[in-house]
């Protein structure tokens, strides 16, 4: 192990500010160290990751954490109020907007994921052609879907990933979509109380999540992944999620399934020495 450096950094993600953190082993490397993109799941913050992202970069690898937008110290989504007028010209104008936080949307997490991973494959010290991505929770099916996606993933581990929106509820959530289309309902914002998770923070764009499958782009996947499950998990049926997707990337890449004897959040606790180091093996033996 080695001693590593940690420092704040802000970035964009379509024009809106992300806070994030890079840490660095201390040694130099002449030809670039290997990364290692962290993305959390839900509505975590960057700062609940720094203590993998530090054993990673401890390990010898470069590792970023941040905080999606609308969570943490990132900036909010702004929109436009209702009541402006027509907004149909290019250039700066005074309005009133809106700032959207804590909404649990795929579609904005996974660009913001995107736009994280340019900002890390272009940093100094890194090695752009050998860069990982590291995901826990739902983050975990993001990190499937951007490693389908993503010809800059070499190699992606997948922990307690969620990996799909139930399709028993996906009428309704279509239902939801037509609402916001034709205004019959606000834009989701968590303190209107839609469609909120007891036990969660923040709010679900149920929307956005039923056309967004984590699970049909694990079959796109063609880099080496590790899929690490709770073998009781509690949220959704693993075997419809992390396996599923296991069973999936195994016919075009090299693949693994781990499962640990606990709930979700021990992963987190109880496991987090084994788990992190079994990630440690697969990005030191892929990347």
């Amino acid at each position: 192990m080695v001693a590593c450096t940690r420092r704040p950094v802000e970035l964009f993600s379509e024009g809106t500010r992300l806070a994030a953190e890079i840490f660095m082993p201390e040694r130099p490397s002449p030809n670039g160290f290997p990364a290692i993109l962290l993305c959390h799941g839900w509505g975590g913050l960057k700062d609940h990751l720094a203590r993998y992202a530090g054993k990673f970069a401890e390990a010898g690898y470069a590792a970023m954490t941040f905080d999606y937008r609308g969570w943490g110290e990132s900036d909010g989504r702004v929109i436009a109020a209702r009541d402006v007028p027509p907004l149909r010209e290019a250039g700066e104008r005074m309005l009133n907007v809106r700032v959207l936080r804590e909404i649990v949307d795929p579609v904005d997490q996974t660009t913001d994921i995107r736009n994280c991973l340019a900002y890390l494959a272009s940093e100094p010290g890194v090695d752009a052609g050998r860069i990982g991505i590291w995901g826990t929770s739902y983050g975990g099916g993001h990190a499937v879907f951007t490693a389908g996606h993503d010809d800059r993933i070499k190699v992606a581990v997948a922990q307690i990933g969620g990996f799909g929106f139930p399709p028993e509820h996906r009428e309704w959530a279509r239902g939801r979509a037509a609402d916001k289309a034709r205004g019959l309902i606000d834009t989701i914002v968590p303190q209107n109380g839609v469609d909120g998770v007891e036990g969660l923070k923040g709010t679900p764009d149920v929307a956005r999540m039923a056309e967004h499958s984590q699970l049909q782009a694990a079959a796109r996947v063609s880099v080496p992944t590790l899929i690490i499950d709770a073998e009781y998990e509690e949220l959704n049926n693993r075997l419809e999620h992390g396996f599923a997707a296991y069973m999936m990337i195994r016919q075009n890449a090299p693949a693994e399934y781990h499962t640990y004897p606990c709930k979700h959040y021990d992963v987190y606790d109880e496991y987090f020495d084994p788990s992190t180091d079994l990630a440690l093996g697969w990005f030191d033996k892929y990347l």
